[in-house]
Protein backbone atom coordinates (compact mmCIF):
# COMPACT_ATOMS: atom_id res chain seq x y z
CA UNK A 1 0.00 0.00 0.00
CA UNK A 2 2.93 2.47 0.35
CA UNK A 3 4.44 1.70 -2.83
CA UNK A 4 1.13 2.97 -4.13
CA UNK A 5 0.58 6.26 -2.17
CA UNK A 6 4.17 7.12 -2.64
CA UNK A 7 4.44 6.45 -6.65
CA UNK A 8 1.10 8.36 -6.69
CA UNK A 9 2.56 10.85 -4.85
CA UNK A 10 5.64 11.35 -7.20
CA UNK A 11 3.30 11.65 -10.33
CA UNK A 12 1.58 14.42 -8.49
CA UNK A 13 5.19 15.94 -7.96
CA UNK A 14 6.38 15.97 -11.15
CA UNK A 15 2.53 16.53 -12.93
CA UNK A 16 2.62 20.11 -10.83
CA UNK A 17 3.63 23.05 -12.87
CA UNK A 18 7.11 23.97 -11.49
CA UNK A 19 10.18 24.79 -13.10
CA UNK A 20 12.78 23.30 -10.76
CA UNK A 21 12.58 19.27 -10.56
CA UNK A 22 12.93 18.65 -6.76
CA UNK A 23 12.34 15.06 -6.58
CA UNK A 24 12.26 15.22 -2.63
CA UNK A 25 9.82 12.14 -2.48
CA UNK A 26 11.40 10.18 -5.31
CA UNK A 27 14.95 9.82 -4.36
CA UNK A 28 14.22 9.35 -0.80
CA UNK A 29 12.19 6.47 -1.96
CA UNK A 30 14.85 5.40 -3.80
CA UNK A 31 17.04 5.04 -0.37
CA UNK A 32 14.16 3.08 0.83
CA UNK A 33 13.71 0.80 -1.49
CA UNK A 34 17.67 0.19 -1.68
CA UNK A 35 17.61 -0.70 2.32
CA UNK A 36 14.06 -2.13 2.26
CA UNK A 37 13.86 -4.67 -0.71
CA UNK A 38 17.88 -4.69 -1.89
CA UNK A 39 18.23 -5.75 -5.42
CA UNK A 40 14.73 -6.86 -6.19
CA UNK A 41 13.80 -2.66 -5.88
CA UNK A 42 15.54 -2.09 -9.05
CA UNK A 43 11.85 -3.08 -10.75
CA UNK A 44 10.48 0.00 -8.88
CA UNK A 45 13.18 2.95 -9.57
CA UNK A 46 12.50 1.85 -13.27
CA UNK A 47 9.12 2.55 -12.76
CA UNK A 48 9.70 6.03 -10.74
CA UNK A 49 12.31 6.91 -13.71
CA UNK A 50 9.17 6.17 -16.15
CA UNK A 51 7.26 8.60 -13.76
CA UNK A 52 9.33 11.13 -13.25
CA UNK A 53 10.49 10.96 -17.03
CA UNK A 54 6.68 10.56 -18.95
CA UNK A 55 6.87 13.69 -21.10
CA UNK A 56 10.49 14.17 -21.18
CA UNK A 57 13.21 12.53 -23.40
CA UNK A 58 15.71 12.20 -20.59
CA UNK A 59 14.85 8.96 -19.12
CA UNK A 60 18.40 7.70 -19.91
CA UNK A 61 20.05 10.32 -17.71
CA UNK A 62 17.35 9.61 -15.07
CA UNK A 63 17.94 6.02 -15.08
CA UNK A 64 22.20 6.82 -14.79
CA UNK A 65 21.17 8.73 -12.01
CA UNK A 66 18.76 7.11 -9.94
CA UNK A 67 20.35 3.97 -10.62
CA UNK A 68 23.39 5.24 -8.84
CA UNK A 69 21.52 6.65 -6.02
CA UNK A 70 20.39 3.39 -5.38
CA UNK A 71 23.69 1.54 -5.65
CA UNK A 72 25.57 3.96 -3.34
CA UNK A 73 21.96 3.99 -1.09
CA UNK A 74 22.29 -0.27 -1.22
CA UNK A 75 25.82 -0.57 -0.16
CA UNK A 76 25.74 2.49 2.23
CA UNK A 77 22.48 0.51 4.04
CA UNK A 78 25.22 -2.43 4.36
CA UNK A 79 27.75 -0.69 6.21
CA UNK A 80 25.48 1.71 8.10
CA UNK A 81 21.96 0.82 8.34
CA UNK A 82 18.91 2.63 7.48
CA UNK A 83 19.06 4.56 10.66
CA UNK A 84 17.54 8.12 11.62
CA UNK A 85 21.14 8.68 13.11
CA UNK A 86 22.56 8.22 9.71
CA UNK A 87 19.44 10.43 7.62
CA UNK A 88 22.21 13.67 6.88
CA UNK A 89 24.64 11.02 5.06
CA UNK A 90 21.69 9.46 3.00
CA UNK A 91 20.09 12.90 2.00
CA UNK A 92 23.43 14.62 1.48
CA UNK A 93 24.70 11.58 -1.21
CA UNK A 94 21.00 12.25 -2.93
CA UNK A 95 21.74 15.64 -2.84
CA UNK A 96 25.59 16.17 -4.10
CA UNK A 97 24.10 13.61 -7.31
CA UNK A 98 21.01 15.19 -7.99
CA UNK A 99 22.09 18.39 -6.75
CA UNK A 100 25.18 18.32 -9.04
CA UNK A 101 23.40 16.88 -12.27
CA UNK A 102 20.86 19.44 -11.67
CA UNK A 103 23.47 22.31 -11.22
CA UNK A 104 25.21 20.94 -14.79
CA UNK A 105 21.81 20.68 -16.68
CA UNK A 106 20.01 24.08 -15.47
CA UNK A 107 21.46 27.33 -15.53
CA UNK A 108 19.25 28.72 -12.95
CA UNK A 109 19.75 26.12 -9.84
CA UNK A 110 19.75 28.84 -6.74
CA UNK A 111 21.16 28.29 -3.18
CA UNK A 112 17.97 28.33 -2.17
CA UNK A 113 16.70 25.91 -4.24
CA UNK A 114 19.40 23.58 -3.04
CA UNK A 115 18.29 24.28 0.65
CA UNK A 116 15.11 23.47 -0.08
CA UNK A 117 16.13 19.71 -1.43
CA UNK A 118 18.01 19.27 1.33
CA UNK A 119 15.54 20.15 3.78
CA UNK A 120 12.65 17.64 1.62
CA UNK A 121 15.09 14.90 1.28
CA UNK A 122 15.71 15.34 5.20
CA UNK A 123 12.62 15.39 5.94
CA UNK A 124 10.97 12.26 3.30
CA UNK A 125 14.36 10.29 4.95
CA UNK A 126 13.07 10.48 7.88
CA UNK A 127 9.17 9.72 7.39
CA UNK A 128 10.80 6.22 5.16
CA UNK A 129 12.44 5.13 8.47
CA UNK A 130 9.83 6.39 11.18
CA UNK A 131 7.43 4.04 8.42
CA UNK A 132 10.21 1.16 8.24
CA UNK A 133 10.32 1.41 11.97
CA UNK A 134 7.28 1.06 12.80
CA UNK A 135 6.91 -2.11 10.75
CA UNK A 136 9.32 -4.43 12.84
Amino acid sequence: MLSFIVLVLIFLENSLVVTFPYNVIALPYITYLAYKRGKNGILEVILVCLIISNDKNIFVELWIIFVIIFTMSYFLSKILGYEKINIVYYSLIQFIIYGTYLYIKLPYFKPYQGVIMFGGYLLFNYSFIKKLRKNI
